[in-house]
């Protein structure tokens, strides 16, 4: 094998491997994300879970979560089970304005 059949291998192997190390550089960056986020979690957090339930978090265990998702349902999660947490709604603007009282 040549120099020129070794560098064209070595090209072509390299066009394959650079999608796959950036792929698995995101996975990694996103995976840490998720798990400061999971060790970040504290009482009166409202959380998604990964099924989609919303509730807020009541206490915090080690490696679990109670939950309530609704008035007196508290379910014990596990914490990698936190899909994201949802911040606080911001009040949205007025769309309609203030109608003033008919003047007589």
């Amino acid at each position: 094998m040549g120099p020129m059949e070794l560098i064209f291998l070595l090209l072509v192997l390299a066009l394959f491997m650079l999608p796959t190390f950036l792929m698995m550089r995101g996975q990694r960056k996103r995976q840490a994300q998720v798990e400061q986020l999971q060790a970040s979690i504290v009482p009166g957090d409202r959380v998604v879970n990964v099924s989609g339930f919303h509730g807020t978090v009541v206490s915090t265990g080690e490696d679990t979560l109670e939950v309530e998702l609704a008035p007196g349902t508290v379910v014990t999660m596990e914490r990698a089970g936190v899909m994201r947490r949802v911040e606080p709604a911001t009040p949205l603007a007025d769309d309609h304005p203030q109608q003033l009282p008919d003047e007589q």
